[in-house]
């Protein structure tokens, strides 16, 4: 009989985006685990071509500010929070902006605030099916019971009663409660992306070591400590702190010594530069970025492109990706900005970036 040391294969998974609504809350989870938004967020950290992507297009949206600027509360101008308010589009597909009534409410609104998408959800339909026209506010959504909940209404400027919220979402087919970011079908990647870092930095410390098959060719000891001993010796011997190696202890028949067998990859050389170039290439995809150079990415052969080439495809960006993101905005912020300035004549232009 031989026993054989186990050790399991897990896969680092994102929490699937699903608009859950459950009997006994109040809310519609966003996600299965209503955690999804903060891992949008987290993905910021765990890619470089993701969080340059998102900069650059974040960057490009603000441009170089509005011209008209806005006081929209009694500490801020449009200027100051445009900056968050596209981050807040385009990483989460939502936008979630508190109104601020005037002390006389007849008299109309006073301007608004930014609240991070983190701390928002909304309020489950009052039917099945129903519209949802309520929004609900928590600073620690893991532990909503004990934080506790703020109660919103949709924004309507004839209510003079509640505390009230414009939300603004990117609309995608299939998700009725909360926008979803263009990038969505290549979250994928972008853990594929951190997963390649993390296994390179963790052979380099342990200095690329494979992973081990060693069997002794006498019966397995009878106490299971003295089996965990003589792996725990093994791995001591073979494998690093990070634990990139692998090990397997087997026992069978008697003969003189015990065999070793390296346990080779059966992966390609270059396979990992290979999926390295077609992640980014996914990523850059999902923010509808034409080449690399824009976000200043350079291909193996370096800078390649040339100067009209990247004016072209920092044209083909603006125009696919940044120029109808601002429009989005914009035209959902412009009656909210006529408001706070009634009888005022509007104009919501940004003063747009250059390649050069």
């Amino acid at each position: 009989m031989i026993n054989i040391e186990k050790f399991n294969f897990g896969t680092d998974t994102l929490t699937n985006f699903k608009e859950v609504i459950n009997r006994n809350e109040l809310f519609v989870r966003w996600g299965a685990d209503n955690m999804f938004v903060e891992e949008l967020y987290l993905l910021l950290d765990e890619s470089p071509i993701h969080y340059s992507a998102v900069a650059a297009r974040v960057n490009n949206c603000v441009g170089q500010g509005y011209v008209n600027d806005y006081k929209i509360n009694s500490k801020q101008w449009l200027n100051d929070v445009n900056k968050q308010m596209f981050f807040e589009l385009i990483v989460t597909g939502n936008l979630f902006l508190e109104v601020i009534w005037k002390q006389d409410r007849s008299e109309g609104i006073a301007g608004f605030h930014v609240i991070p998408s983190k701390y928002m959800r909304v309020h489950k339909p009052d039917e099945l099916g129903g519209y949802a026209n309520k929004y609900l506010y928590c600073r620690d959504w893991a532990n909503w019971r004990k934080a506790g909940i703020v109660e919103f209404h949709e924004f309507n400027p004839k209510d003079f009663e509640n505390r009230q919220i414009v939300h603004i979402k990117m609309y995608q087919p299939g998700y009725e409660f909360y926008g979803v970011p263009s990038y969505l079908a290549t979250i994928n990647d972008i853990k594929l992306n951190h997963q390649i870092t993390v296994y390179n930095l963790a052979n380099l410390l342990n200095g690329a070591n494979p992973s081990l098959w060693v069997h002794f060719n006498v019966p397995a000891p009878d106490s299971q400590l003295e089996q965990n001993q003589i792996l725990q010796s093994i791995e001591d011997r073979y494998v690093g702190s990070e634990k990139a190696g692998r090990v397997i202890v087997s026992y069978g028949d008697q003969t003189e010594k015990p065999d070793i067998t390296q346990i080779q990859s059966n992966l390609q050389q270059g396979f990992y530069q290979e999926v390295f170039e077609l992640v980014q290439h996914q990523i850059l995809a999902g923010h509808n970025i034409p080449d690399p150079s824009i976000i200043g990415l350079p291909s193996r052969t370096g800078f390649s492109s040339s100067a009209e080439q990247l004016e072209t495809a920092f044209n083909i960006f603006m125009n696919t990706s940044i120029i109808p993101t601002q429009k989005f905005l914009n035209r959902e912020l412009e009656p909210l900005v006529q408001l706070i300035y009634p009888g005022e004549e509007i104009s919501l232009v940004i003063e747009q970036n250059r390649l050069l």
